[in-house]
């Protein structure tokens, strides 16, 4: 089993942050649904599940970090994104 992460400071997770759950119109998100997971949790859960299946998911590395910068965090490092996206996290 991977090693837990360091703590890091909870926020609201969605706890289902998929691209199915997402709506877009005209190219701008006009809303999240499904919250039936939302949670106060660790932020990079919410960030492992939005770049599933993995985590070299992006063609380059700039849009490794626009995507962290946009989602207000640096990027997550391999050892963190294989808990979260495997389902350790949600044990603890």
């Amino acid at each position: 089993m991977k090693k837990r992460p360091a703590p890091c400071p909870p926020t609201l997770i969605h706890g289902d942050f998929t691209i199915d759950n997402v709506l877009v119109r005209d190219r701008n998100i006009v809303g999240v649904i499904d919250w039936s997971g939302g949670a106060f949790g660790d932020p990079r859960y919410d960030a492992a599940l939005a770049i599933r299946p993995k985590r070299s998911a992006f063609q380059h590395e700039a849009d490794v970090i626009v995507f962290f910068e946009g989602y207000g965090q640096k990027p997550i490092t391999k050892d963190e994104y294989e808990y979260f996206a495997n389902g350790l996290y949600e044990f603890f």
